[in-house]
């Protein structure tokens, strides 16, 4: 049956459209093509504020294969209290890109890859609410994993799941905090450190373990 479905030429072309479909195919974690990404932005609302970092890394299971990392010049100022939590100030954007020019660029980057974020809700309600922003005609389809409820599966009992606890306590060392590009190299040694351990109890397939994490 899965066989035929895989096979049907209508199912063919939906996969093209949605991207997530290709993963029922169910390929191991370990050979999947990753991207790890982190946003900072100039308030919490995805509706209403804007970002102003992309960081990113790719990665064919836990090899890293790509760097991407962009500031990008808001339509608003950023406010002091923003650049206090980020680090990122009006002058460090005053000649980056727009988001109109590097959003879809951004998309193109992280084709049909499995998003992974610490916190990924906030991530992805982000990129939707920018696409939806600049009617752009892409569309962000990937499937997703959040490095949280990964933690909360492999490490049951920390006190938090804030990125520097889960990172400190798999004994990594937490610099440039609040950055983007610092932040997906924490959750980058986070997901290279659990994906053996998934592995290890028994989760084999991207299918298997969107469920693990779902419970």
């Amino acid at each position: 049956m899965i066989a035929e479905l895989l096979r049907d030429r209508q199912f063919q072309e939906l996969e093209k459209e949605y991207k997530f479909l290709s993963r029922a195919r169910g390929e191991t974690i370990d050979s999947l093509d990753y991207v790890i990404l982190d946003l900072e932005t100039t308030g919490l609302e995805p509706t209403i504020h804007e970002i102003t970092e992309i960081g990113a890394i790719k990665t064919k299971g836990t090899e890293i294969t790509d760097l991407y990392s962009t500031l990008i010049k808001p339509k608003e100022k950023i406010t002091p209290e923003i650049t206090r939590l980020t680090g990122i100030d009006n002058d460090m954007v005053a000649d980056a890109p727009s988001l109109e020019t590097s959003l879809p660029k951004f998309l193109d980057y992280i084709g049909d890859a499995v998003l992974i974020a610490h916190n990924a809700d906030f991530d992805v309600a982000f990129l939707k609410a920018q696409i939806k922003r600049f009617n752009n005609q892409q569309e962000l389809t990937n499937a997703v994993l959040c490095s949280v409820k990964l933690s909360r599966l492999l490490l049951p009992g920390l006190a938090n799941y804030k990125l520097h606890t889960v990172a400190a306590h798999l004994g990594f060392k937490v610099e440039n905090r609040h950055r983007a590009i610092g932040d997906v190299e924490l959750t980058y040694q986070i997901w290279a450190k659990f994906l053996p351990m998934l592995k290890d109890k028994g989760i084999k397939t991207l299918k298997e373990l969107q469920a693990s994490i779902a419970q």
